[in-house]
């Protein structure tokens, strides 16, 4: 992006991130103030993508929240306030006070009580050192029974030092065993790469497998994690792997950074001539982008050129992706760009549905205004300007799979029915490895990726921008 858009917008910051299906007020219990009403009022005139459908004369007597509520499209599922910005940019970059799992919620058939499965378990965290699996079955949260009443309050609780009772399945007895732990939070920087492993299958295919939590390039204005993609693809280069799988299922967006750079990875015969996304702003951005040959960045990206780019030695010129309802905005951006240029096969749940991102803001004149905004200011499209997946992408029937089958196996099991799935297709015996749940008696509410919507999003920090503007 030139260094006029820079100005007109005063980040470098683009955001393609989790989901929230609401604004709530976050605890944002401050009154509002004429200025700070003003400032928002203002932003959002300029820069929200649904601009022409704000109120032109709305109540700025309205407390804060509820005024930047009053301002939004009524099909904006996804702009939020803040309040603070600082810290909003903190969660952003994927440092979080937190324990170190994530769960799933289901709720007991028959009854008001909710269960919290884990799904899995963050590297380096109090909850891996307390010895916490994938699949054990949290019932109490400080001594308190999780119900359809509470549990939104008790996962609040989470956040801090807290107690939890939970069941383990033993896979030898074939039974459930009552534990309990305390858990202390940190200040936790997650590494978004998972896990990556190869297998050898029956019919003597190579796949490549690749758990990949949410989309940022690093730390700041690190390139960590981008390097470190890098390395992952070049071992499955090196280790000659017919196909490959990549597991999205948990990972609900991030950096259009780190997106270009894993769909440059899988991509076949790619340029960075070869467009993988293009941006559709406001009528005032659109029209200054689209008039000035210097902008013509503002309006689409393309491909990189990467020696780790293992999309020619896909025989079958497809990729795996797997997914669930906690997949969002760039992981659905790796499905959508990927698809002009190859078979993209997906295998889970329906994906959230989230086409369009935003930049935050801040209020850099008024020291008072500690207020962050996070509206939607563009729909993003592939290289063909397909954009229509705002119900999510649905897995054909024969790939669709759920995620909580119990007792839940290991992530990268072969038997985990996800990847189980993709590996019976490559091994060309669907019919026989598929498997569902049948009378678990539970059913599926939501998980805390999904009520969390900045625990996986990610800002956009381009190296080659951060030291030009």
């Amino acid at each position: 992006m030139k260094k006029e858009v820079m100005r007109y917008f005063g980040y470098g910051l683009l955001v393609l991130g989790m989901v929230s299906c609401q604004n709530d007020d976050d605890g944002i219990e401050n009154p509002a103030t004429d200025p700070i009403n003003d400032w928002m009022f203002n932003t959002m005139t300029d820069r929200y993508l649904w601009t022409d459908e704000m109120p032109s004369d709305p109540d700025r007597t309205l407390a804060t929240t509820d005024f930047f509520n009053s301002l939004l499209f009524s099909g904006d599922r996804f702009s939020r306030i803040f309040p603070d910005y600082d810290q909003l940019i903190s969660q952003l970059d994927g440092v979080v006070l937190e324990a170190g799992y994530e769960l799933s919620l289901v709720r007991e058939s028959g009854t008001d009580n909710v269960l919290g499965v884990i799904i899995y378990v963050k590297e380096g965290s109090p909850a891996q050192n307390a010895g916490l699996k994938r699949g054990d079955i949290i019932r109490r949260i400080n001594n308190t029974t999780i119900t359809l009443g509470n549990y939104q309050e008790l996962l609040q609780d989470i956040a801090q030092h807290h107690t939890i009772d939970y069941d383990r399945y033993n896979f030898t007895t074939q039974e459930y065993e009552p534990l309990q732990e305390t858990l202390s939070v940190v200040q936790l920087a997650e590494n978004p790469h998972f896990l990556d492993s190869i297998y050898t299958i029956q019919n003597g295919k190579k796949v490549g497998y690749y758990i990949y939590n949410f989309f940022s390039p690093g730390v700041g204005a690190s390139t960590a994690y981008n390097d470190q993609m890098d390395d992952i693809f070049a071992k499955f280069q090196a280790g000659g792997i017919d196909e490959l799988v990549v597991d999205l299922r948990y990972n609900g967006g991030g950096s259009v950074d780190a997106t270009t750079n894993l769909a440059s990875l899988i991509a076949p015969d790619v340029t960075d001539q070869d467009v993988f996304y293009r941006y559709q702003w406001n009528e005032l951005y659109q029209g200054l982008f689209e008039n000035d040959p210097q902008l013509e960045s503002a309006l689409s990206g393309t491909f990189r050129i990467k020696a780790e780019n293992i999309g020619n030695n896909l025989a079958s010129g497809r990729v795996f992706v797997l997914v669930g309802p906690a997949t969002a905005s760039a992981s659905e951006l790796i499905i959508n760009g990927l698809t002009p240029y190859m078979d993209v096969v997906i295998i889970g749940g329906t994906t959230v549905g989230k086409n369009v991102s935003s930049i935050p803001f801040e209020d850099e004149q008024n020291p008072d205004n500690d207020y962050g905004l996070l509206p939607i200011v563009f729909r993003v499209a592939n290289s063909l300007g397909q954009s229509d997946y705002e119900q999510g992408f649905v897995p054909g029937p024969e790939y669709t799979v759920s995620d909580i089958q119990f007792p839940l196996q290991p992530l990268g099991d072969i038997e985990e029915p996800l990847l189980a799935t993709a590996l019976a297709e490559i091994e060309g015996q669907l019919t026989g490895r598929r498997r569902y749940p049948e009378g678990t008696g539970l059913l599926p509410l939501t998980s805390t990726l999904q009520l969390n919507p900045l625990k996986n999003e990610m800002v956009l920090r381009d190296p080659a921008l951060a030291s030009k503007y």
